[in-house]
């Protein structure tokens, strides 16, 4: 009985040694995939000047549910209606707030003003970039951004 026992310790000690390197390995993959989707982000925005916000959840597979039967004829010839609880689609807005947007979708991490020195810094960005390709003196625009990271740290440090 004690070899059965000592097969049990084995086996379980393996597992935990193979989870263990699981997740190790599951850890280190997606740390890779995340450098390199905010390498795509960035390239996307500086190449294509296009924004792309991360989502702040994945999206669950839905569950394929059945279709409900009607009871009766005049319930299957009835158009259906959504029920007054549900939520209305709202059109999406066609001004330009959803350009301004920062490129992460974390609005409860920040406060309006981290966000607004944030918005600043990238529009400031933009501009470096579009000077040095311009040719024209970046200076002042690199000292503007300086100031604006600065001013993010002091807000942060509070």
């Amino acid at each position: 009985m004690s070899s059965t026992i000592d097969q049990y310790r084995d086996a379980k000690s393996q597992y935990l040694k193979l989870r263990a390197e699981a997740k190790k390995d599951l850890l280190r993959r997606f740390q890779e995939l995340a450098n390199e989707l905010l390498l795509i982000q960035r390239e996307l925005l500086e190449d294509f000047d296009h924004k792309v916000a991360m989502p702040a959840k994945g999206k669950k597979p839905k569950k394929p549910s059945p279709a409900p039967e009607p009871t009766s004829v005049k319930a299957a010839s009835a158009p259906a209606k959504p029920p007054a609880s549900a939520p209305k689609a709202v059109p999406a807005p066609r001004n330009s707030a959803a350009k301004d947007a920062p490129l992460f979708a974390v609005k409860d991490d920040l406060s309006a003003e981290e966000a607004n020195i944030l918005k600043h810094i990238e529009k400031n960005r933009r501009k470096l970039a579009e000077a040095q390709a311009a040719g024209k003196a970046t200076k002042p625009i690199e000292d503007r951004i300086y100031e604006l990271e600065d001013e993010l740290r002091l807000v942060q440090s509070r």
